[in-house]
């Protein structure tokens, strides 16, 4: 079971109340639960079965780059683990979260050290961020786009105006990761494991970066997994009656996706409803039906995470002891 919530984890949660409260405050809680009630229901099932099969093309993916490392789990293992994953990520925000979760029932199953399970899952969530910034990046430089202006103005005291260029940030991202798999293949690797011992995974690691192959094969189903969630948006807009253009409701995916990780809130609350309210708000959405989207979003993803707690609930997979994780670090 989870551990207690620790000072960080609290700091985080009342972030994100205090962002939802201060942005339902600004779109109106009433108008927004309005629009949301206005909102064609039918579409969340079609929603979840969209977000089912992206995470059954990612856990295809994460089985696809563990095998390299000698983990033989079937494939219902893969996906069961990670919808399991998905609903401790949700809902228990304690000692234990899903990707921890995931990494110790893969060392545990696959009878590996959990550091290369981890390494499995760095991989995978690696890939999946490479496909993100290359589709999300691509499709802001096309031409249709081009005229959108996707800077964020920021006001500081009589500074005047401030701007966030997301466009810039998404290509320095890109930019950022393409050097560092360029220094992966320059860096004297062998020398650094020769005088830190501890480093040794990174030789592990290196068939990551250095199979081609393999690495074009796991971006493209991130690609798929992508294009499936962008599908889901498009199909929120749809049950919203608002008409919002696919490429530009990529970029909106991408950007929200992105500021998600940021590590401010709990689970992306309150960072996801603000970008999803700045965005959508540039396309013409009123800041209620923009924030009614994004609640609808949470209907969907808090649907899907049900489920991995049913799959938990059948009894096949026992949550991993504290002790246990530990003696999977040995």
């Amino acid at each position: 079971m989870p551990g207690k919530l620790s000072l960080k984890q609290i700091i985080k949660i009342t972030v994100s109340v205090v962002l939802l409260g201060f942005l339902l405050h600004y779109t109106g809680f009433e108008d927004t639960l309005k629009k949301l009630s206005q909102a064609n229901l039918w579409y969340v099932p079609v929603g979840i079965l969209l977000y089912l099969g992206a995470q059954l093309i990612s856990a295809y993916r994460w089985k696809f780059l563990s095998a390299p490392l000698g983990f033989r789990l079937s494939f219902r293992e893969f996906y069961d683990y990670y919808l399991i994953g998905m609903f401790f990520n949700l809902f228990l925000p304690g000692a234990i979260g899903g990707d921890m979760l995931r990494m110790v029932y893969l060392a545990k199953s696959g009878q590996r050290k959990k550091r290369e399970a981890l390494l499995t899952l760095l991989a995978e969530r690696g890939v999946g961020l490479v496909a993100l910034l290359l589709l999300t990046s691509m499709v802001s430089l096309s031409p249709p786009l081009l005229h959108m202006d996707l800077r964020i103005p920021l006001k500081f005291l009589s500074w005047g105006p401030l701007y966030f260029d997301l466009r810039l940030i998404l290509l320095s991202l890109s930019g950022f990761l393409l050097l560092g798999y360029i220094s992966l293949w320059c860096a004297p690797l062998e020398r650094l494991m020769e005088r830190i011992p501890k480093l040794a995974i990174l030789g592990q690691a290196k068939l990551y970066w250095s199979n081609l192959g393999l690495l074009f094969k796991s971006v493209s189903l991130s690609l798929v997994v992508h294009c499936l969630m962008v599908g889901m948006h498009l199909l929120i807009a749809e049950a919203l009656h608002v008409h919002v253009d696919v490429l530009y409701i990529t970029v909106v995916y991408g950007i929200v996706s992105l500021a998600s990780v940021l590590p401010i809130a709990f689970n992306g609350f309150g960072v996801r409803e603000g970008t999803y309210l700045l965005l959508l708000t540039k396309a013409g959405i009123a800041p209620q039906t923009a924030m009614a989207f994004a609640f609808y979003w949470v209907i969907i993803s808090t649907c899907t995470s049900l489920i991995g707690g049913i799959v938990l609930l059948k009894g096949h997979y026992k949550t991993p002891s504290l002790q246990e994780q530990e003696e999977n670090d040995a």
